[in-house]
Parts: structure tokens; C-alpha cells; sequence
């Protein structure tokens, strides 16, 4: 797919941009997830579905796994910090695990049960297997793709959570506080992720990524992103519904 020098070649070429563009992105992801974070413990709710953490989940702990790679193979300050935010990341998962256990297992697991209610010990286990799951995908993928440095399958997960939160946000019904930072902090970040070269992190990086398959991918995801921040200004506000 890649290799670790032709993004090497880039980084080297365009040091400062980017630095710039990797910042901006992963800001954008810590402010969805510090949003996130927020709505699950104000409503006992997450705006994520949990096969998301899963797979987030998958990415973060590959990514920092890969902790020799980059500390001692690329040894390129820029990556010893994305893989330090990728560790804070699975902090941060495992944080929304214990929320969903806690708060959700009954909405999230119920289903598959006849009277509907989840044990906290059976939320844990289905909770840390979904997370086993999403780790083994995660890192099988990879390697069958030649993702080397999990940048391709990095993209996955924005793309991800601009297309299938609008979903979520339906089956919950009404517009909860923090959505709206959220649905912004959304398409602004799927903006950024799928901009051309000089402009966007990964098509800069990773050069097999200018490529009309990722824009077009890109255009879905704005487009979803559009719809999830109309979807959550139509719906009306909590308090509203429950008054």
C-alpha cells in the first residue's frame, strides 16, 4: 500500500505543515471524544454507537503498540506524540467502557436478552469481548492491507463517525446538551480529513491517498456530517420533550 519511507519523504518535505495538520486533527478527535465523554456522564448516555468504541478502540491500542516503531525505527518526535495521544486515547476508551457497563447495558446488550435486563458482570463481559473483537480486527486488517502506520485505517475512524452518528442521534430522538458542539467539532473534522494535499493531514502524509476513492469517501462523510448537524437543530431539545 505504503511504506514508512514515502511518508518519511513527505513528513521530511513539509516538517512544519505537517506538524500543523496532525495537531489539528487529532485536536478535533480529542474534542468530539472530551464531548463525548461529557454526554455520557451528564445523560448516562453516549452519542457513539459501542461497536464505534470497539473499533476505535482497536486503532488506538494498535497505534500504540507500535510504540517501538516509533520511538526507535521512524524516531520522529512528531509520531512519539501522536503515539502518547493514542495511549491517552485508550484511556479514554476504556473510561466509555465502564460508562456503557455502568449506564447503558441494559439499551446497549438488552435486546439479546428475553426480559431485556443485563447483569453488570454479563455488560463487562460482552463489553471487553466487543473490545477484544475490535482490537483483533483492527490489527489483522492492517497488516493485510500494508498499513504500516495505521494512517490509512486512522481515516477509517473519522469516516466512521461522521456516517453512522447521524443514526445514532435519530434512535436517541432529541437534541441533548453537547450535541451541537459535537455535530460541528464532526464536520469540521471530516472536512480536514478528507482535504487535499497542503490542506488535509492524510492526503499530505500519505501521498496512495490522493486518489479519487478518498475523495469520494470524503464527499459521503461531509455529506453525512451535514445531515448529523441538521438532524440534531430539528430535533428538540431535551427538556422540551420531557416537559
Amino acid at each position: 500500500m505504503y511504506t514508512i519511507q514515502q511518508v518519511m519523504a513527505e513528513v521530511n518535505a513539509h516538517k512544519t505543515l505537517i506538524v500543523m495538520l496532525a495537531f489539528t486533527t487529532y485536536g478535533f478527535g480529542f474534542l468530539q471524544y472530551f464531548t463525548s465523554m461529557y454526554m455520557q456522564v451528564k445523560h448516562k448516555q453516549c452519542p457513539f454507537y459501542f461497536w464505534q468504541h470497539c473499533w476505535y478502540f482497536g486503532h488506538d491500542i494498535t497505534f500504540s503498540l507500535l510504540f517501538a516503531q516509533w520511538f526507535f525505527k521512524i524516531d520522529f518526535w512528531l509520531f512519539k506524540v501522536l503515539c502518547i495521544g493514542c495511549m491517552i486515547f485508550v484511556v479514554i476508551e476504556i473510561f466509555s467502557l465502564y460508562q456503557s457497563v455502568r449506564n447503558e447495558r441494559n439499551e446497549i446488550w438488552g435486546k439479546y436478552y428475553k426480559d431485556g435486563n443485563v447483569s453488570e458482570k454479563t455488560g463487562w463481559v460482552r463489553g471487553i469481548a466487543g473490545y477484544i473483537i475490535g482490537a483483533v480486527l483492527f490489527m489483522t486488517i492492517r497488516l493485510a492491507i500494508g498499513d504500516v502506520m495505521c494512517l490509512v485505517l486512522m481515516m477509517s475512524t473519522n469516516a466512521t463517525l461522521a456516517i453512522v452518528t447521524q443514526f445514532r442521534l435519530e434512535e436517541i430522538g432529541f437534541r441533548q446538551k453537547g450535541i451541537i458542539p459535537l455535530t460541528w467539532f464532526t464536520l469540521l473534522g471530516t472536512i480536514l480529513t478528507f482535504s487535499p494535499p497542503g490542506i488535509g493531514f492524510f492526503a499530505t502524509a500519505v501521498p496512495i491517498l490522493n486518489s479519487t476513492w478518498f475523495y469520494v469517501l470524503g464527499g459521503v462523510s461531509v455529506l453525512c456530517a451535514m445531515r448529523y448537524l441538521i438532524v440534531a437543530y430539528r430535533l428538540p431539545k431535551q427538556q422540551n420533550l420531557l416537559s
